[in-house]
């Protein structure tokens, strides 16, 4: 390496505000080298009367960001000798945000040049942003010529073109409060805003190419959320009011029954109320709120299902000290008759260890997979455009030579439009040989 070597370097701070509790963390970036999480916190929200959820967000938030101003920044100013932050990353989940997806079509029955203007106009024109929200970002997340996908589209003649577009509102006053407590905590710093959806469809879909039809469930905190990816594409999203923050409820409602010792400290949602030989009367409960949300679970895969067949594998999103119990919870009747055979529902836990080839979590930090999805979310910069051709003339009259030649131009347009091999194969290996590039 040369003397004046031009190695980027960069120190984020990622805020992933979730429905039951808030985590930040200092998060190191190198050219070359993996994202290093120098420092983590997650704190989980306990309700004090008469406060509402909004308000109960906000202080813990602000209580997050205390610890990363006394906590944080020493330990990472000991590592890299400043405890400068470049930018703040944040990353909100419901009920603050909503997400959905779209299809958008352009059609002519003559060929026509898809260019990035066309796109750029068509997901301006189409979007729909409710008063009260703002929109944090819509992502194209699949363009298809002539019925095929294509990561790079422009530049190419076609008849057809559907947009998949994964839209991100966020509502706009809980959003301004957010901003608010990061600028009094770290002053000036660049602040991104993103859905929690969008952060994690893009990584899943770089983590599990071999993985084309599958569902995802996120059950933290007071809500859970199911997604729907079909072909590699998200095509269904659902959410629904009951998460593992609602068993949390009931246990709090049965403390009286619960020696408090018991509860483990800095835990969303303790094993020990789940367990249901404790007595008679929590069991109840636990089972009364667990059908509460298999039931809402089942109709939202129903909704799911009657737009088109229900994938096999589900990848399972939660707290660790209840992930094993979620897992036994959907093996039920309720749950398997939404698919017409007998073969067994795949779940797939997400654990902190599959996100340990990707990212390094530096020291005692406990590893915390929504802070993991943020780092590597960061490092995914928006890949640069191809082929996109000048602003086209004004047209001309043809004559009849130049119809002739353009009927022949039409004949390689339609066959310039199916994919390529170049087209079809990922520059990402999916096999053992290879794995997703995560370093800056």
């Amino acid at each position: 390496m040369g003397l004046f070597s031009s190695k980027k370097r960069s120190t984020q701070i990622m805020i992933d505000v979730g429905s039951s509790s808030v985590g930040g963390a200092y998060v190191y970036y190198e050219t070359g080298q993996l994202p290093v999480i120098y420092y983590s916190t997650r704190i989980n929200m306990e309700a004090r009367p008469n406060e509402t959820h909004e308000e109960l967000m906000l202080r813990t938030l602000e209580e997050v960001t205390d610890r990363l101003v006394k906590e944080g920044a020493p330990d990472v100013r000991r590592e890299v000798g400043h405890a400068h932050a470049d930018g703040i990353l944040i990353s909100i989940a419901a009920p603050w945000q909503e997400t959905r997806v779209r299809t958008e079509t352009i059609q002519s029955v003559r060929p026509f040049l898809f260019t990035k203007k066309l796109l750029n106009e068509t997901v301006r024109k189409s979007a729909n942003v409710p008063e009260g929200w703002i929109d944090s970002g819509d992502s194209v997340i699949a363009t298809i010529l002539n019925g095929y996908e294509i990561p790079n589209p422009f530049g190419k003649q076609v008849k057809r073109a559907e947009l998949v577009i994964l839209s991100s509102t966020l509502l706009k006053e809980v959003m301004t409060s957010i901003e608010k407590v990061m600028r009094k905590a770290f002053h000036s710093h660049e602040v991104t805003f993103t859905g929690f959806a969008p952060m994690w469809y893009r990584i899943f879909r770089e983590l599990y190419q071999h993985e084309k039809d599958y569902l995802i469930l996120d059950i933290r905190g007071a809500r859970s959320d199911l997604a729907f990816i079909q072909r590699g594409l998200l095509r269904d999203v659902g959410s629904i009011p009951h998460g593992t923050r609602a068993l949390l409820s009931i246990g709090q409602a049965a403390s009286d029954l619960i020696p408090a010792a018991v509860i483990p400290q800095g835990s969303g949602l303790g094993a020990s109320y789940l367990n249901r030989s404790r007595n008679v009367q929590f069991g109840a409960r636990v089972q009364e709120a667990e059908e509460e949300w298999i039931e809402c679970l089942a109709t939202l895969l129903k909704e799911f299902a009657g737009r088109q067949a229900l994938p096999r594998t589900m990848f399972l999103l939660a707290d660790d000290d209840v992930r094993g119990f979620l897992v036994r919870a959907l093996d039920t009747p309720t749950i398997h008759t939404m698919w017409l055979s007998d073969e067994p529902l795949r779940i797939v836990p997400v654990t902190p260890a599959q996100f340990t080839p990707y990212v390094r979590t530096f020291g005692t930090n406990a590893a915390d997979i929504f802070i993991d999805l943020l780092a590597l979310y960061h490092t995914k910069s928006t890949p640069a455009i191809e082929n996109e051709p000048d602003i086209l003339p004004p047209p001309v009259k043809l004559t009849k030579q130049q119809k002739k030649a353009l009927k022949e131009q039409e004949k390689e347009a339609a066959k310039a439009a199916r994919p390529t091999v170049g087209d079809m194969v990922s520059s990402a290996p999916i096999d053992g040989e290879g794995e997703p590039d995560f370093s800056m």
